[in-house]
């Protein structure tokens, strides 16, 4: 019984780190670690990726629209921070708002 309280107070704290944490990252064997979009632009591809499959829209199109928009969400973020602030490393570097889910 203790065992499965332990399962799940655990599974509640990193649920509630994954929900604040400002990047994600996977590590697989062969690729490395490679970075996931937050679940909004998640979404935003996802719905760019439905365009493409029914042939609304062209591919290279959504290349470029998805392309446009993290250019613009990372700029977004620079200037949130202000120029003062130091840069934000990636998503292992130990900081509070980082988190790694390995691949299982």
């Amino acid at each position: 019984m203790a065992d499965e309280q332990s399962f799940w107070q655990s599974h509640r704290t990193l649920a509630g780190v994954a929900r604040d944490a400002e990047r994600f990252a996977v590590h697989l064997p062969l690729v490395g670690r490679l970075g996931i979009p937050r679940p909004e632009q998640l979404a935003y591809f996802a719905g760019l990726g439905l365009l493409v499959a029914l042939d609304l829209i062209e591919w290279p199109v959504a290349v470029a629209i998805g392309v446009g928009q993290v250019l613009v969400t990372e700029h977004a973020k620079s200037a949130a921070e202000g120029p003062g602030s130091p840069a934000r490393g990636g998503a292992t570097d130990g900081s509070p708002g980082a988190a790694v889910v390995p691949a299982t």
